[in-house]
């Protein structure tokens, strides 16, 4: 059911969204290259670095090494007795310790106010009616916008009987083209530096716990999915991680300042840490339950064409309207799309009981410890 004045509906999706692996997706694009460089395109990122990475291997290949390293580690750290390595005591060891969390913190924060920018801005700039059928477009098919444009001109060339576009009808900017996909490929970068985190907790002779290694060893393959599939709920995770890690950083760089934190803002962290996986979740899946109404563009309702028909397989298949109620646009559509999603839930899902169980340890019936980072 949906209200009457809003274009947008919930339900159930479509069973083939949730085939496992996804179809052949084809790659995502890449973020484009600009002359002048900004606060917000520090860099340009060439096209055969952002493919490479985009290759499954290297996340894969990248866990299993930090991993690896993290378990022998800690047997070396158990057998000396947890003593600190020699390492740690150099002058220069905690100001790179200082310098790493001020520049994580910085960088979250950066990738945090960036995409909430470049998500504002492309909502601002869409003229189309009504407001929210737009705003739906734009979040749920936003690395599509040649795409819907190519689909909507085939179906007015095919089909006689569709109705000639009007001026503006197609307005909508792509999030992914205007900068979500440069904040999401530096973010997934981040992820592997992010295991210095550990290394540092290493080198002071103390053990890395199951739930930090697990943390980042997942971290890098959920980002790859999402950056991979160019998946829209990539949205909502990639505001919520860089605001807490913008917050967690803050609070490392005050400790290794020596700065007196109370114990009570630790709980709160840690809270709100947990908090994040169960909110960014359900804002993630509500992506799937979701369609709207896009009646609006009349070529698009008018046309009877299958995905086959269209794309060819089955990944390609955002614009395709339900028979049974032609004005309806799924959000999600296809498993490529999907597949994030899964992934990310099945690796949270453990994930969210290793904080629980941390934070009651912790804080409910123990010491309390340093927090750990994610």
């Amino acid at each position: 059911m949906a209200d009457s004045t809003l274009p947008m509906y919930f339900g159930l999706p479509d069973p083939h969204v949730f085939k496992l692996p996804p179809n052949s997706h084809p790659l995502p694009s890449i973020p484009a290259s600009r002359s002048q460089l900004s606060w917000d395109r520090p860099i340009n990122i060439s096209p055969a670095l952002f493919y490479h990475t985009l290759d499954v291997k290297l996340p894969l290949l990248i866990a299993t090494l930090y991993a690896i390293s993290v378990c022998t580690l800690n047997h070396l750290n158990r057998k000396r007795q947890n003593r600190p390595w020699a390492l740690s005591r150099h002058p220069l060891f905690h100001q790179f310790v200082l310098v790493h969390n001020v520049g994580l913190m910085l960088f979250s924060a950066w990738v945090a106010l960036g995409t909430y920018q470049t998500t504002k801005s492309t909502l601002m700039n869409q003229r189309s009616n009504p407001p929210l059928a737009s705003a739906l477009h734009v979040l749920c098919k936003f690395d599509r916008k040649e795409e819907m444009g190519s689909f909507v001109q085939r179906a007015a060339s095919n089909n006689h009987s569709a109705e000639i576009l009007h001026p503006g009808t197609l307005e909508f900017d792509s999030v992914w083209d205007r900068g979500f996909n440069y904040y999401l490929w530096m973010f997934y970068i981040s992820k592997f530096y992010e295991v210095f985190d550990t290394f540092l907790l290493l080198m002071k002779g103390r053990n890395s716990s199951f739930l930090q290694t697990y943390h980042h060893a997942g971290a890098m393959l959920c980002t790859w999915a999402g950056l991979r599939y160019a998946s829209p709920p990539g949205l909502v995770g990639l505001l919520f991680n860089s605001v807490i890690h913008t917050l967690m950083y803050f609070y490392y760089t005050l400790t290794t300042l020596k700065v007196a934190v109370p114990g009570l803002l630790k709980r709160i962290l840690t809270g709100m840490q947990i908090a994040q996986f169960f909110l960014g979740s359900i804002f993630a899946w509500s992506y799937l339950f979701i369609s709207y109404d896009a009646s609006v563009w009349s070529p698009l309702a008018s046309t009877n064409k299958t995905r086959d028909d269209i794309y060819g397989n089955e990944s390609r298949s955002n614009i395709l309207l339900q028979q049974d109620n032609l004005g309806r646009v799924p959000c999600l559509d296809n498993s490529g799309q999907v597949f994030p999603l899964l992934l990310t839930t099945s690796y949270l899902v453990p994930l969210t009981w290793l904080f629980l169980r941390f934070f009651v340890r912790s804080y409910l019936s123990g010491p309390q410890p340093k927090l750990v980072k994610g």
